[in-house]
């Protein structure tokens, strides 16, 4: 066992310092580093223009879960090398950050935000997973920012309906957890 383990640590020093060094030698400072960078910072912005300031809380919880949530599926993706993202604004990551802490939770709170009856949100939900996975990710891949190895579109549709609506379960149990404790005082 041992063996095995150490083997594992060699792999991945190796894998680190390519990372590493494709990093530095193709992706840091280039247009796609930029652009990762421009839709990391500007959906967060528009975010805090748009947002409900006096329910706050409520959505960042949910976008938090949300962004949780595509982080663990986008681990699990790279890890089994299912996709991969050529140009990420860190070297050693399996993410896509400006996906997974940005453009993704920040459409998600938009949605929740908006639609508290589930019928409208789960209809807007639909239509934002659909765009995601129909036409933001084929764009992606055109761009050169996502390639794909065994994975297909029509997969990626129901996780992101299935984040949104189990984000908004978790959120609302949590929600009527406080407000049961509230009302104990």
């Amino acid at each position: 066992m041992e063996a095995i383990l150490d083997k594992m640590s060699e792999l991945q020093r190796l894998l680190v310092a390519t990372s590493i060094d494709y990093w530095k030698d193709y992706v840091f400072n280039t247009w796609q580093w930029w652009v990762n960078i421009g839709t990391l910072i500007l959906p967060l912005i528009l975010w805090w223009k748009l947002v409900n300031k006096s329910k706050l809380i409520n959505i960042m919880v949910y976008g938090f879960f949300a962004s949780g949530f595509a982080v663990l599926f986008d681990i699990i993706g790279e890890t089994l090398v299912l996709w991969e993202y050529p140009f990420l604004i860190i070297p050693m990551d399996y993410i896509l950050i400006d996906t997974d802490y940005s453009i993704l939770p920040v459409a998600y709170m938009l949605i929740y935000q908006k639609y508290s009856k589930w019928s409208s949100f789960i209809f807007a939900n639909v239509l934002l997973s659909a765009i995601f996975s129909f036409i933001a990710e084929p764009l992606l891949i055109w761009i050169g920012f996502y390639e794909l190895h065994g994975w297909r579109f029509i997969y990626s549709f129901p996780i992101y309906i299935a984040i949104a609506i189990v984000c908004r379960l978790i959120t609302e149990f949590f929600i009527k957890k406080e407000n049961t404790f509230k009302h104990r005082k």
